[in-house]
C-alpha cells in the first residue's frame, strides 16, 4: 500500500501478506500507517529505511514505541536502528521476502527493497528522474553504478519510489529504461551532465 504523506511529496508503504505488515519509509505517516494497519487487522513487525534522510524516517520512533516493533536499516547508515543489514541479505517476514541491493550515491547508505515483482526505490530512482547528486554526501559516479545496475533488471518489475515526483505514482524497470533521462545516459559522462 502506497500512501502520500508529509509536505515533502514522501511515499510510505505497508507492504503484508494476509496478517503480517512491514512499513518502509515511515517518514511523516506515522498516524495515517498506524490507522491504516488498523483498518486492515495486521500486525505489523518491522520498520525498514531506505536510506538516513530524517523526510523517510522522521517517525521511525513513533511507530517504534507504539508497536513495539524493531528498526532495520543498512549498516552504513546512522539512524537509530536495532537490526542491520547489508548487499545481497534477504529479509524474511512470513510471507513476505525482500532482498537488499545497496544502492550508494544519493546517500552512502541508500538501499533498493527487490521483490519477485516489484522494487521500492526510495530517492535512489524516481519516476522521470533520480535521487540529487549534489548534496555533500553524495556521489554522482556511485549513483550512475547503482542505476546502472537496477536498469537491467526485469524490466517488468513495478517501481515504488521515495516521492512523488513523476507524472505517475509508479512506473516500471522498462519503462523508466525507454524514458527516464537518468536511465537513458549510456555513459558516465552523459549521466554527469544530466544530474550536474
Amino acid at each position: 500500500m502506497q500512501l502520500l504523506v508529509g509536505n515533502m511529496q514522501n511515499f510510505s508503504y505497508i507492504v503484508h501478506d494476509s496478517k503480517k505488515a512491514i512499513i518502509i519509509d515511515a517518514s511523516f505517516g506515522g498516524e495515517v500507517i498506524l490507522r491504516k494497519i488498523k483498518e486492515l487487522g495486521l500486525q505489523a513487525v518491522a520498520i525498514l529505511s531506505t536510506h538516513r534522510h530524517f523526510d523517510h524516517n522522521m517517525d521511525n520512533i513513533f511507530l517504534k514505541t507504539k508497536l513495539s516493533i524493531p528498526v532495520f536499516a543498512h549498516k552504513l547508515s546512522p539512524i537509530e536502528k536495532d537490526m542491520e543489514f547489508d548487499e545481497g541479505d534477504e529479509l524474511r517476514f512470513a510471507d513476505i521476502k525482500l532482498n537488499i541491493l545497496h544502492t550508494p550515491g544519493h546517500t552512502p547508505d541508500s538501499v533498493c527493497f527487490l521483490t519477485n515483482d516489484c522494487i521500492f526505490t526510495g530517492d535512489t530512482l524516481f519516476v522521470g528522474t533520480c535521487g540529487r547528486a549534489d548534496l555533500p554526501e553524495s556521489d554522482p559516479r556511485q549513483l550512475f553504478t547503482s542505476l546502472e545496475r537496477i536498469k537491467h533488471l526485469n524490466p517488468s518489475l513495478i517501481i515504488y519510489p521515495g516521492h512523488d515526483y513523476g507524472a505517475t505514482a509508479t512506473s516500471t524497470i522498462g519503462k523508466e529504461a525507454s524514458e527516464n533521462p537518468a536511465l537513458i545516459a549510456a555513459t558516465e559522462q552523459e549521466f554527469l551532465s544530466y544530474i550536474l
